[in-house]
């Protein structure tokens, strides 16, 4: 890019003067930038002068092992996190100093700390940076010379301690900020699948929109998730922000009902503009979703939002779509009160209403916290994908340490283990794009490298190194060639700085990344745990949840605790089949003789779907006219409810309701204002389609993959 005189420090202020958008892997890997920085200046004026380079190295490299449990969130969690990793770290830079000139045991440890990290993901997302800590750590300490062990713990000590410290404080003035940043992120995941739904709708149903719709779906369940974890235990201090993420949640579940009864539109004029006008009005939500975020972020006023009118095609008085027309229409507004509601939400000058639960209730959808050992006794058995995991990076480091010692240039086999273990991960989708990123990044990092380093300045190499770690971290789960890249700068200038007599070997580094990601490529075929294997239980947890929220959802209580059960029952149906569609998506990269039934499964997602879009139909009419249906309409509800229940098991037929799904003809004779009666006996007969379709499907994709589709685990009522 070509860049004017001037034009670099214009970049930098603009950059700056836009603080308030920086994402929130931008502060993270800012703060830790600088906790390693500080770290290293601490060190280097507390420690003697003979000393006082060496010590520096050897605390910033066990910061930064530390650094990488330090993530967003609650500062508590953070803290144990911190301190664990850190832990962790010391223990590893222990036993790398009793054991590295002792290549038996050297082995024998890499193979013990491998299985042991590996063996931590038993709990899940919150042990992945923990897990890594002992390896980086064991990385950076072989990169050492020789140094007395008192030496070794004491300085990596201090600069665990120091770090742990500007962790919390950092953590603690960043607080208001992640939070905020947290429903900033729930914000663009809704509006980007607001958009994917536009895109599906507008192209009819094409296979590569469905894809992107299945995969927004995924992501913004884990988004969400992360955001209650942040946002709900603060409910007393910041009761707004509590109020706009519970509306995107239930803007979330409206939305799914825009693509119930579009077979009923038809493709000719009228159909057509009927569609499009769904189709802009999604977009118009969509943009409105991203003037919320741009409030938010820079805590203005979203009060003015105005969402522009809808413009309905003229359907003929004869034409049942009119009535069809009528109900889109009360679908839609239900769409734009909620975002309404978010703008009005975010506006501090307006009264905020009361939130529909308290903080005991609201604490039910934050993760637990702990690391239960009930978790790791789970894995201990050769089915457990974990288990095979560990086994494998068990025998893939410790061969790459042995392979590394008998290589021509053995000065680093630390390099080697490193490669390896980066790129190896539990699937082989991730393995694979792993390995493709690695390759990529390491190459052009030893480029960057070579270029620095025809400026030998020691301030400037140090400041490099600094950047770098901060990069590194923060782009770790977002764009993995970038961390790479900084990885690779990272780990040469650290290397080079604790011990300058080996200079740079960039082409050895360059050579260990290519053996290591081809090792690991080889090793992820050793014990795999192909997603075939573990799809039967995914689904039938999908399965489970969703007769447990058809169950929730299909009452007529309105107590504060019937309430509580529908969202905790939802939230479990959603994350169970976002969890199913996310392993059918890594499936992909598998090989084609282990595939599991993609038809199948998609089937099931799909209708798995609809029928959550007609429960969530279903709900809102319960919830604001349930008077209307009557008690004859209100006493169909709990046997319908089981009904659905024994169609998701397999056990009822596919009911002959096509013509009703596709004949506009059928439509009842009224439109859904004047009587809402024959509106929801039609949507009993068409969620008894999609619930008996779905559960077809899963029967069939379980005896597919050689399951017994009659043996469901058992879904507990939430709370």
């Amino acid at each position: 890019m070509l860049v004017l005189p001037g034009a670099a420090d214009t970049s930098i202020a603009w950059l700056l003067g836009r603080w308030r958008q920086w994402p929130v892997h931008w502060w993270n890997g800012l703060t830790v930038a600088l906790g390693v920085a500080l770290v290293q200046m601490v060190v280097s004026r507390l420690a003697p002068p003979a000393l006082a380079h060496i010590a520096s190295q050897l605390a910033m490299a066990c910061a930064i092992c530390a650094s990488l449990a330090d993530l967003p969130g609650n500062i508590s969690r953070n803290f144990k996190r911190v301190a664990l990793a850190g832990g962790l770290a010391l223990l590893a830079v222990a036993a790398v100093a009793l054991l590295r000139h002792h290549h038996g045991w050297m082995g024998a440890l890499v193979a013990v700390m491998a299985f042991s990290s590996a063996l931590m993901l038993s709990w899940g997302l919150r042990a992945a940076a923990v897990s890594f800590a002992p390896i980086l750590a064991m990385v950076f300490a072989l990169a050492w010379p020789p140094e007395p062990l008192p030496v070794v713990l004491a300085s990596g000590a201090a600069g665990i301690l120091i770090y742990l410290a500007w962790a919390v404080i950092s953590g603690a003035l960043l607080q208001r900020r992640f939070r905020r940043l947290a429903l900033a992120e729930a914000l663009r995941g809704l509006a980007q699948l607001l958009h994917a739904r536009a895109e599906l709708l507008g192209s009819g149903g094409a296979a590569h929109a469905m894809h992107d719709w299945l995969g927004n779906e995924a992501q913004l369940a884990e988004v969400l998730q992360t955001a209650r974890d942040q946002i709900f235990p603060h409910v007393q201090d910041d009761p707004r922000s509590t109020a706009v993420l519970l509306h995107v949640i239930e803007l979330r579940d409206l939305m799914l009902a825009s693509r119930l009864d579009l077979e009923l539109i038809g493709e000719d004029p009228i159909g057509q503009q009927l569609r499009t006008a769904l189709v802009e009005r999604l977009k118009a939500l969509t943009t409105a979703m991203e003037h919320c975020r741009q409030a938010l972020l820079n805590e203005d006023s979203p009060s003015s939002l105005v969402l522009p009118p809808v413009s309905w095609p003229t359907v003929p008085a004869q034409d049942p779509r009119g009535r069809l027309q009528a109900l889109l229409q009360d679908r839609l507004a239900h769409l734009d009160g909620e975002v309404l509601a978010i703008a009005r939400a975010l506006d501090r000058e307006l009264p905020l209403p009361p939130l529909p639960l308290d903080l005991l209730q609201l604490h039910q959808f934050v993760t637990p916290e702990g690391w239960p050992m009930g978790l790791l006794k789970a894995q201990w058995h050769l089915d457990s994908p974990v288990l095979r995991h560990a086994l494998r990076s068990m025998l893939a480091l410790s061969s790459a340490f042995y392979i590394a010692l008998a290589l021509p240039w053995a000065s680093h086999p630390h390099w080697l283990v490193l490669s390896v273990a980066v790129v190896l991960r539990g699937t082989l989708d991730q393995t694979l794009a792993r390995r493709n990123m690695r390759v990529l990044g390491t190459a052009i990092g030893c480029g960057l490298i070579l270029l620095l380093s025809l400026v030998p300045n020691l301030l400037l190499w140090i400041l490099v190194l600094q950047v770098a770690v901060g990069i590194a971290h923060a782009f770790t789960t977002r764009r993995y060639l970038i961390t790479a890249i900084a990885a690779t700068m990272m780990a040469l200038l650290q290397a080079h700085l604790a011990d300058p007599t080996h200079g740079v070997a960039v082409a050895e580094r360059l050579a260990d990344t290519v053996l290591g990601a081809a090792l690991a490529w080889g090793f992820s075929y050793v014990l795999p745990a192909w997603e075939r294997r573990n799809l039967p239980r995914a689904l039938k947890r999908a399965r489970g949840a969703l007769q447990l929220y058809v169950r929730q959802a299909m009452t007529a209580e309105l107590t504060p605790a019937g309430a509580l059960s529908q969202r905790l029952a939802r939230r479990q149906a959603y994350d169970a089949l976002a969890a199913l569609s996310a392993a059918l998506q890594r499936s992909a990269a598998e090989p084609r003789r282990v595939r599991p039934p993609l038809q199948e499964l998609n089937t099931m997602l799909d209708h798995g779907y609809r029928l959550m879009a007609h429960l969530s139909m279903m709900r809102q009419t319960l919830m604001r006219r349930a008077a209307e249906l009557g008690p004859e309409g209100l006493a169909l509800m709990p046997p319908h409810a089981e009904r659905l229940a024994r169609a998701l098991a397999g056990q009822e037929p596919v009911p002959p309701t096509l013509q009703l799904l596709q004949d506009w003809s059928l439509l009842p004779d009224v439109g859904p204002t004047e009587d809402i009666r024959p509106w929801m006996r039609r949507r009993l007969q068409v969620s008894m389609d999609d619930a008996a379709r779905a559960g077809q499907a899963a029967e069939s994709a379980l005896i597919a993959m050689g399951d017994d589709p009659l043996a469901a685990p058992v879904t507990r009522a939430p709370g």
